[in-house]
């Protein structure tokens, strides 16, 4: 069965377990930050990448697991996030040197889903409100075959502007692992409907 459909099931069967339990919320939201790519270059006997640090932006929805009073809630983000490749490499002045043209690759696609907690520090939940989030993940979805497993961990704040409806916004570190171990940071904004 492929991991995709494994996901899938898992998370319906979560959501068809219990009938009795409805505290939580559902939101929207949109992130952006910046995530590493290698360009590769070649010259004489020598291989060489240029690290850059490229844009990355999405959107997505979240769920919500537990009471809107609740200084700790469990969070599930599912987004398609579009990354931008890396462009043509500094070669720092090296001369004759061969590499792919970066620049005319078009930017990919990825599903992305993350289950994590999030955890009151100071304020009032049914107010404003200091968080730390922390989210493991998956970039599940790609049309390239560049899985990879995506840990966050940032602050944020939540406001709620009525009951029902609040607003949050988080920053955070993000570790990419596929193959190789990258770092950068990210930001979400989303709106939230919480209900009991």
């Amino acid at each position: 069965m492929r991991t995709t459909t494994r996901i899938a099931v898992a998370f319906l069967a979560v959501l068809g377990t219990s009938t009795s339990a409805l505290a939580g919320g559902i939101g929207l939201i949109s992130t952006a930050g910046l995530h590493q790519e290698r360009a590769y270059y070649y010259g004489g006997n020598v291989q060489a990448f240029d690290s850059q640090s490229r844009p990355n932006y999405g959107v997505g929805l979240e769920g919500i697991i537990g009471d809107k009073d609740d200084k700790i809630q469990g969070v599930l983000q599912m987004s398609w996030v579009k990354d931008s490749p890396a462009t043509n490499p500094d070669t720092g002045g090296a001369k004759n040197v061969v590499h792919p043209d970066y620049d005319s690759v078009d930017a990919r696609d990825i599903g992305v889903i993350g289950l994590g907690v999030q955890w009151g520090v100071l304020g009032d939940p049914s107010d404003k409100q200091l968080v730390i989030n922390s989210l493991v993940g998956s970039g599940f979805i790609t049309t390239d075959n560049t899985e990879f497993v995506n840990l966050e961990l940032g602050v944020g704040g939540t406001w709620n502007f009525t009951e029902s409806i609040q607003g949050m916004a988080n920053v955070n570190g993000v570790m990419r692992a596929r193959k190789r171990v990258s770092f950068g940071p990210s930001a979400t904004l989303g709106i939230r409907y919480l209900f009991d």
